[in-house]
């Protein structure tokens, strides 16, 4: 709105001018009375008005230039600073920005693509002992859970700079802040795992048809909210942190809740008892797929975790570097430790060599790959030509968006 402000004193100069023209001819300049006496009047009237319209016009040009000179420009060249400042700031964060999407894209291009190399991947937690190999898997896991955290750091550090996001949102950056929801979009959502869920139980139990489920968009989200809640009440009942963790005896029981649960909604036969202990080890493995989501409220502490207030530079925020990074995760007894440990759990002992159907972390680390991937490739956009991407960084970026599909 503030681009509009400028029109306004043209508007009322443009006013001042027309009210100027239509001055209406003095009474004293008017005949008294009849039609002969008019037309002198109407001639008097004309010679003895023009000095007053000529100096009101003059007045009002000169009032114009004012306006134009103290206000218009003046809004204009403040407009103009508040652009050139809010661009500064987008220029200060945009190559840090940049330069830790790159970071983690290489690392991302690594787990999703490079088959046997990210076996660091296949322990819980970060390894210890002496050795070179368990020293490099250390590493590298420890690693690869800063550079995801260093870019939650960096976005966080952009959203609480307001004037990045107004530049950001701008249109020809429109890519840049589509890439960011993205990514985190892609460590929050799970209601694709709520859908999965009821679409592999259907079928297991051959309860609907399918196509009619996935078409019926509305029903297909009921139902997996329906599933999503009867699990958190197991839970809480039996006092478990996962499904997994329930005695193997009581398996059966929440798998035939479940069934109970679609039949009555979907208005169709109740499974069988038969069917449901013949099936119960695949449906309690539908039900208890492994999920590790960072939830948005999550990576905004994370990413509070990661910055420091630095004062006297162009930024108000810096992320904290490997090394202290490193001490943070080292100390069992920091307050931050419950927030490393949420990232951490995306990528523990998961293994992207298979195609697991019980384990929901390969799709979502495939889908973080490719927001990765498009931040890099519009903010190398965005910084032509100064961008500070490497070829061979775009060129892993492309090869991402071009062979990981879309989840």
């Amino acid at each position: 709105m503030a681009h509009a402000f400028p029109r306004l004193p043209v508007l009322l100069s443009v006013l001042l001018l027309a009210a100027v023209f239509s001055v209406p001819v003095s009474p004293q300049n008017r005949g008294a009375s009849g039609s002969a006496a008019a037309v002198p009047a109407q001639k008097s009237s004309g010679s003895n008005d023009a000095p007053v319209k000529a100096a009101l016009i003059t007045a009002s040009v000169t009032l114009g230039g004012i306006i134009v000179k103290d206000l218009i420009f003046k809004l204009l060249e403040e407009h103009r600073a508040s652009r050139r400042a809010e661009a500064a700031v987008y220029e200060r964060y945009s190559k840090p920005l940049a330069a830790s999407a790159s970071s983690l894209l290489i690392r991302m291009h690594e787990i999703v693509l490079q088959r046997h190399r990210p076996v660091y991947l296949n322990c819980v937690g970060v390894p210890t002992g002496n050795g070179p190999a368990p020293t490099f898997r250390a590493y590298k896991k420890l690693s690869t859970l800063y550079r995801l955290s260093s870019l939650i750091g960096w976005i966080r550090a952009c959203r609480r700079e307001f004037s990045f996001v107004r530049v950001a949102s701008h249109e020809e950056n429109a890519p840049i802040d589509e890439a960011i929801d993205e990514f985190e979009r892609a460590l929050s959502d799970g209601s694709w795992v709520e859908q999965e869920r009821v679409v592999r139980l259907i079928d297991l139990w051959k309860l609907y048809s399918l196509a009619d489920l996935q078409s019926a968009h509305d029903l297909l989200e009921e139902l997996g909210v329906l599933i999503d809640n009867a699990i958190y009440d197991v839970l809480e009942a039996e006092k478990v942190a996962d499904l997994i963790d329930l005695p193997a005896e009581r398996q059966p029981n929440v798998c035939k809740k479940i069934a109970e649960l679609l039949s009555s909604t979907l208005h169709t036969n109740a499974v069988s008892h038969a069917s449901i202990q013949t099936t119960y080890p695949e449906a309690f493995r539908i039900l208890a797929m492994r999920e590790a989501w960072v939830y948005t409220d999550w990576q905004h502490a994370i990413g509070d975790m990661m910055l420091r207030r630095i004062e006297g530079e162009d930024r108000r925020f810096e992320v904290l570097g490997y090394g202290e990074f490193e001490q943070v995760f080292a100390t069992a007894a920091c307050e931050p430790q419950h927030l490393l440990r949420r990232v951490c759990e995306v990528f523990d002992g998961v293994d992207l060599s298979i195609e697991d159907r019980f384990d929901a972390r390969p799709r979502q680390l495939r889908r973080v790959a490719r927001a990765t991937a498009s931040l890099v490739t519009a903010m190398h956009a965005a910084q032509r030509p100064q961008s500070i991407i490497s070829p061979r960084q775009l060129k892993l970026a492309t090869t991402i968006l071009a062979e990981v599909p879309k989840a």
